[in-house]
């Protein structure tokens, strides 16, 4: 089980993210044919400090549990496996069952889309497996790399200079 977390940035608009959560798709948002990208591994152990982390993925190349084996046992994710069918229907689906206000999210995919759009914080990350159009304009943040995606949570100063308006 894991413990709630809580990570507060207050944006100079006036915006205020209060998150507990952070939900990632694996394939071309973390890895990349099924392997961590570099430096992805030490972020994910920072930000699991600070938020709770879940992995939704459809495990595509089916290496999801060794993936999270790879981060150790003081790192707490929990995997969750779609099922076959519209995984985007059930990405949003458990952003809800978690709580949308106070969760972010970082995918790629056309199925990652109605999860960016009704996150509390939705990041797109194009990485070398490109990312759609609909992920694209359903986020408040694009990265061209996860672990640029991942740092705005570690470095908050990074999250304001981006999202504030």
């Amino acid at each position: 089980m894991i413990v709630q977390k809580n990570l507060e940035v207050d944006l100079p608009c006036g915006v205020f993210y209060n998150l507990s959560n952070l939900i990632l798709d694996i394939n071309g948002t973390l890895t990349t044919d099924g392997k961590f990208i570099e430096g992805v591994k030490e972020r994910l152990r920072e930000v699991s400090k600070l938020l709770n982390i879940y992995f939704l993925t459809a495990d595509t190349n089916q290496t999801a549990d060794e993936l999270v084996k790879e981060l150790g046992e003081d790192v707490k994710i929990e995997i969750h496996k779609l099922s076959s069918g519209r995984g985007d229907i059930q990405k949003l689906a458990f952003l809800e069952k978690i709580g949308r206000e106070r969760t972010a999210a970082i995918g790629n995919g056309c199925n990652d889309a109605l999860m960016l759009k009704e996150a509390a914080l939705g990041i797109c990350v194009i990485g070398q497996e490109g990312a759609s159009v609909e992920a694209l304009l359903a986020s408040q943040a694009v990265f061209l790399n996860i672990c640029d995606a991942l740092d705005i949570f570690i470095k908050r100063n990074r999250m304001i200079a981006t999202l504030r308006k």
